[in-house]
């Protein structure tokens, strides 16, 4: 493991070394990728279902209209409106607030596996915790830029590959605040296309996962007799949970990836300060 450290802080490292790495390290910290899904991938994965559930209710609800099965007054479709929009606002905030933590553990296994430390990796996600203030404060930033960036694509995408490291920022280089922020966008510059490229790749291979997940519990579905409500809730949980393994390998790629960067470029100092706690 000295030998990929060494790599891994002493030159710019090609896609294939990045993926290659934060695969072997995923596998050393499988008990603890395990022990996240546990005890915030199945809660997330249970709120997010109860907010799709609601989603496709609402969803039910404007089809119907369109196709004018039944009329609805103005008050209703408001409130129905309302409605919708306050539960696309909580699965984006789960997405902004929640998994952050997770992946924080996973990016804190992975950089002490990487340097040898040997104990406490159970006590990663505790530790990712303790920035909860911080990803929220900046995580609102980030949601609503998305939120206005998101009706012109271009700034879209620009804003999310520039603030792709964000949360590395704040977990392992204890950037503070929107300093976070600034801090991956100077990650990222003069690196925008290369740095979308491997975002893209490791963007595939997460889809690629995700898909033959989709594709397995899609046929365990067809296969079972009783699709009540209660089993399709549960089954529904049970695949947004499972894909916390594929984000976790996604985070250990992205940790090394963040490493080598942050590194690279800045040497150090903000790196060793997390390894002094």
């Amino acid at each position: 493991m000295e030998d990929i450290k060494q790599v891994v802080y002493s030159r710019e490292l090609r896609l294939s070394e990045v993926m290659a790495i934060g695969l072997q390290l995923f596998g050393k910290n499988i008990r603890t990728v395990l022990l996240g899904v546990l005890c915030l991938g199945i809660p997330i994965s249970l709120l997010v279902t109860i907010i799709q559930m609601r989603l496709m209710g609402f969803y039910d609800v404007v089809d119907a209209i369109l196709t004018q099965d039944y009329a609805i007054s103005q008050a209703q479709l408001y409130e129905a409106m309302s409605q919708l929009f306050i539960y696309q606002i909580l699965a984006m905030a789960i997405d902004a607030f929640l998994v952050p933590i997770f992946m924080l553990g996973i990016a804190k296994a992975t950089k002490w596996r990487l340097e040898g430390k040997q104990k406490g990796y159970s006590g990663v996600f505790a530790q990712a915790m303790l920035f909860e203030p911080t990803l929220v404060k900046v995580g609102i930033v980030y949601m609503i830029s998305l939120i206005f960036g998101a009706f012109l694509f271009f700034p879209f995408v620009y804003l999310s590959v520039s603030w792709c490291f964000y949360v590395f920022c704040i977990g392992l280089g204890k950037r503070k605040g929107l300093d976070a922020l600034g801090h991956s966008l100077m990650l990222v510059r003069g690196r925008w296309w290369k740095t979308f490229g491997y975002l893209f790749v490791m963007g595939v291979v997460m889809f690629l996962g995700n898909s033959l997940l989709n594709m397995v519990f899609a046929n365990i579905m067809s296969m079972m007799a009783n699709n009540q409500a209660g089993v399709t809730f549960a089954m529904n949980a049970l695949y947004i949970a499972c894909t916390y393994f594929v984000n976790g390998l996604f985070a250990s790629m992205m940790t090394i990836f963040y490493l080598n960067r942050e590194s690279g470029l800045f040497g150090m100092q903000a790196l060793e300060e997390e390894i002094a706690e």
